[in-house]
């Protein structure tokens, strides 16, 4: 009996450990919610709801279950004698208000009262690219994104709000987990938790130092507690480019040079056999030309995978990440490569110590191989004539003319390596020994070191026209920069109703740079390269070192009343060892104003309002983007022979020193209004800026009479006032289906107020700085030159025109002041600058398709086109290099609208016709995506799986003739890209 007991007992507890208990878990509404986390408490046993919000999980009776899905309050029920356990989920509003990274902390979105801009961290990683520049491009307001280059590991250029600065520098700094980094590019897009735009000074004015330009703040990630996560995000796919502009082929450029040659000839055709070589009448009288953009240009290929792996408990959390980057660029031989590695970790010691560390590394190599004079080349050289010799090898001069050698010999005769390592390890200790209270030392240092070895071989182009001979470079840059801060945090409440923040910071920063560069010329053989330089004949090294330093000491007191009544005020002290020795230190303030109307009585009952705020600011920051010593006389080495020997000494320099050198301000007036209508499916920003600039840092010309040419110092100011509008509006939001379209404008005029502050001629107006085309009223970046109105014509009276000399067939300009003379009264001031830019966003769902497409726009923006008018570019019509096909004038085509061809000269004033409208519209980014549902993966153990294909710069529809409307046809556009892509997560 005693033993039957006790196996009826082993039987009935073994038989309560264990049941089934199933579910459904929904919304308020009744909705049923996918993917929301139960877990067992204390324990990793855990699964998540289907597509149908239905659940399966085995459990004991004294078990706790726990339901948690973002944006709802959590919920927890015993199991007892349950078997079917039904949850509804109540929103948690403040879950749902979004945390927006501000400089030194963070906020909810609904308190932000300064002009800052969040980037979705989704939205980045859709576009194809290495570039986390080119990444922004279109996705706020306010930040114009311009191509550097489109080589593999190219660059963009970013523009907050114009440009502020005629030689201090315009790029924005970029701050990542607290410190500040070389570039953009230094952080994996697959790490990037936030990504934050601060555009208006008091948004700024806490990194005071270098801050005009704008701030970007980035979050990495970082680990979560729970059970251990695996993602992987990768694509890979193709890349070309399309080409807005068509060459003479060789029928045409036999045309052209014939045309050239005529009217050197009186008007009358010269023989062929007078104006071609032999290989040129060779390849007209077979018909058989050369097409090298064919032979030189490829399909290039990229690929990028990225791994991040996190995981964690109640006292520490890690993220780890590996990203690995292939891609071979459009020219042979052009190719980038990049491995990226991080780690972030967090410790709980205590309920009041936090230690951290967020460590980051970098490698790449990249060899771009001359490719600005491949790319030019393809794109100048005569069709006309014989790619090889008689043995196979290539011929060095196709056409038999020294002005057109074979550029297919320098894409495996010339290398340029590029290897760069960015190391960046950041320590955090946080202290908060009461409520509210934050104190965290912040410790930093981020190291950069960049070689590049460049060789031309004996073969190669340069080395042929050198007797045989190789030449190149190599370069060495380091540079380190350690930073620590100290940063003090309170906040509390008074009343329930009163809302204090104090933040103080104190931070100091240092860093070392230096650069070695050895020139070698003449080196006799291949055998080591330009490792073997040691036997070059001439070697000319250059060497230059610098270390600067900031010091500062910020600021800031936050206040809102019922967060419906805000106000801030900050500042920050800037001390910069750069700046002459009077004026080290600056001092830049802000304050701002903002107000939730939505929140006031009187809109209590108006449902369609969801958010209506006015905010206010106003405020200053500094730039100090000048290299250290540019306060200070310098002194040139000489060599002196003394005694029949060479001995080196220093003589004073062309540069006059200038002890009150001090920073350039920006001050930021800014108004905004944000609002959202019916349940916030239409949201919007409006914002207007000014921004005045002065004490602006450039170069003043002196008298060298004084001994001295120029001097560094402050002269002026610059405006920049605009308008930024945003707006989204989901159109549809259902459960199954969801469609949203965005809109951003920008348009930002920028205009010069005052330069030297003189005026020589006494007409009580300060004089325009004509020689460097600087000009009062008018923006920074202008042309100044003659306007074309056309070609004259036989029959037309020239001889009593404004331009007497000229012949039939030559441009024809226009006479501004009207006195029928062509002069320097008679140049044209022209923006460079956009009218505007924007972005269309459409977004869609159905079901586990997603669809994504932006279209970005730039208009009223005029570039020049040197492929129009120089020589070199084959621009100029004589015949020599082939070009960009134009519409040329010939007496049987009088309606050309470019000048006739001629042999000996450029035609006259040819470069008055270089100005070309580079305003464009482009689909910038299409992607097209599956998701499987949650109950299919559940069943392979997988959290998701997304297949998608995307599309980058797929089309461009511009007047500019080139690669890309950004940039001139020889340089390395941006590819079009397609690839298929693969998200994983476990």
């Amino acid at each position: 009996m005693l033993l039957l007991t006790l196996i009826c007992a082993m039987f009935s507890s073994a038989y309560a450990q264990s049941k089934t208990i199933t579910g459904k878990v929904v919304d308020n509404a009744g909705v049923p919610l996918p993917g929301v986390n139960i877990l067992i408490d204390q324990t990793t046993t855990g699964t998540q709801t289907n597509f149908d919000g239905e659940y399966t999980i085995e459990a004991e009776p004294e078990d706790i279950i726990v339901f948690s899905y973002l944006g709802f309050k959590v919920v927890r029920v015993t199991v007892g004698s349950q078997n079917v356990i039904d949850i509804t989920l109540e929103e948690d509003a403040s879950a749902l208000e979004e945390v927006v990274v501000v400089g030194y902390g963070t906020k909810k979105k609904s308190d932000i009262i300064s002009s800052v801009v969040t980037v979705d961290k989704d939205d980045l990683v859709k576009v194809a690219t290495s570039d986390v520049g080119e990444m922004l491009r279109g996705k706020a307001a306010g930040v114009q994104v311009t191509l550097a280059s489109g080589a593999p590991g190219g660059s963009s250029t970013i523009r907050i709000r114009g440009q502020n600065s005629i030689s201090g520098g315009n790029d924005p700094i970029v701050i990542a987990d607290g410190v500040r980094i070389g570039s953009i590019n230094d952080i994996n897009a697959n790490d990037i938790a936030s990504l934050e735009v601060l555009k208006d000074a008091a948004a700024q004015a806490i990194y005071g130092a270098r801050a005009s330009n704008g701030v970007i703040l980035i979050t990495t990630k970082r680990g979560k507690e729970g059970k251990t996560s695996v993602s992987y995000n990768g694509f890979s796919g193709l890349q070309t480019i399309n080409r807005n502009f068509d060459i003479y082929d060789g029928d045409e450029f036999a045309q052209l040079k014939r045309e050239a040659f005529r009217t050197n000839n009186g008007g009358e055709y010269r023989l062929d056999e007078d104006i071609f070589s032999g290989l040129e009448l060779a390849s007209v009288q077979s018909q058989e030309y050369i097409n090298w953009e064919d032979l030189i240009l490829r399909t290039g290929e990229t690929q990028n995978h990225a791994i991040n792996i996190s995981s964690g408990t109640d006292k520490f959390r890690i993220f780890s990440s590996v990203n690995y980057i292939n891609t071979k660029g459009v020219v042979p031989n052009s190719k980038y490569n990049k491995v990226g590695l991080r780690l972030n970790a967090d410790q709980r010691i205590n309920d009041w110590l936090n230690i951290g560390l967020n460590t980051s590394f970098q490698f790449s190599e990249t060899n771009n191989p001359n490719n600005s004079g491949i790319i030019l080349s393809s794109l100048t050289t005569t069709p006309l004539g014989s790619i090889y010799n008689t043995d196979g090898s290539l011929r060095y001069l196709p056409g038999g003319f020294e002005e057109n050698k074979n550029p297919l010999i320098d894409l495996d005769e010339t290398t340029n390596v590029v290897d760069q390592r960015n190391d960046i390890l950041n320590l955090f200790v946080d202290v908060s020994p009461f409520k509210g209270f934050n104190y965290r030392v912040n410790l930093s240092r981020r190291s950069w070191n960049y070689k590049r070895k460049s060789y031309n071989t004996t073969q190669s182009l340069s080395g042929i026209a050198n007797s045989g001979q190789g030449s190149g470079a190599i370069q060495y840059q380091d540079n380190v920069e350690w930073q620590i801060e100290n940063i003090i945090t309170y906040e509390f409440d008074l009343n329930e109703v009163n809302h204090f923040g104090i933040t103080a910071v104190q931070s100091i920063s240092e860093s070392e740079y230096s650069n070695y560069m050895n020139v070698a010329d003449r080196i006799p053989n291949d055998i080591l390269g330009i490792n073997g330089l040691e036997g070059a004949f001439l070697n000319t090294p250059s060497i230059s070192a610098n270390k600067r330093g900031i010091v500062s000491a910020v600021g800031r007191v936050e206040y809102d009343y019922d967060n419906k009544y805000y106000f801030t005020a900050s500042g920050r002290a800037d001390g910069s060892t750069v700046f002459g020795r009077n004026n080290k230190w600056a001092f830049f303030p802000a304050a701002n104003l903002g107000w939730n109307i939505h929140k006031e009585s009187f809109l209590e009952d108006v449902n369609a309002i969801n958010n209506l705020k006015l905010r206010f600011s106003y405020g200053s920051v500094g730039n100090e983007g000048i290299s250290p010593g540019q306060s200070q006389s310098t002194a040139d080495q000489r060599n002196y022979i003394i005694d029949d020997s060479q001995v080196s000494g220093y003589v004073p320099g062309n540069t006059l020193p200038n002890p009150d050198l001090r920073w350039e301000t920006s001050t930021t007036f800014n108004a905004a209004i944000d609002f959202g209508l019916f349940n916030n499916r239409i949201t919007s920003t409006i914002e207007y800026y000014n921004t005045r600039t002065k004490d602006l840092l450039v170069s003043e010309q002196l008298d060298p009479s004084s001994g001295y040419t120029s001097k560094l110092t402050n002269i002026g100011e610059i405006e920049n006032r605009g308008l930024e509008i945003t707006l989204n509006s989901d159109i549809v939001r259902n459960e199954d289906f969801k469609l949203n379209l965005g809109l951003s404008f920008t348009k930002n005029d920028n205009k010069i107020i005052s330069l030297y502050g003189r005026d020589d001629n006494g007409d009580g107006i300060e004089d325009d700085d004509i020689l460097n085309r600087r000009f009062i009223g008018e923006e920074i970046n202008v042309f100044y030159q003659y306007q074309p109105v056309g070609i004259f014509q036989i029959g037309e009276d020239i001889a009593n025109s404004a331009q007497p000399l000229s012949l039939p067939g030559d441009i024809k300009l226009r006479d501004v002041n009207g006195d029928n003379v062509i002069d320097d009264q008679d140049r044209v001031i022209t923006s460079q600058a956009p009218d505007w830019f924007g972005t269309i966003s459409i977004g869609a769902e159905y079901k586990g398709i997603d669809f994504s497409a932006d279209i970005y726009m730039v208009q009223g923006v005029t570039r020049s086109n040197s492929f129009l008018y120089g020589y070199l570019e084959g621009g100029s019509l004589r015949g020599i290099k082939n070009g960009i096909k134009q519409n040329y004038w010939t007496p049987e085509n009088p309606g050309g609208d470019f000048p006739r061809p001629r042999e000996g000269n450029d035609p006259s004033n040819i470069f008055s016709l270089g100005l070309q409208d580079a305003s464009y519209v482009r689909l910038q980014n299409i992607t097209l995506g599956y998701t499987l549902p949650k109950d299919l993966l559940d069943s392979f153990g997988m959290t998701k799986l997304r297949l998608y294909v995307t599309g980058s710069n797929l089309i461009t529809v511009t007047d500019y003739q080139s690669y890309s409307p950004e940039r001139n046809p020889n340089e390395y556009p941006e590819p079009v890209t397609v690839v298929v892509g693969l998200q994983l997560g476990f």
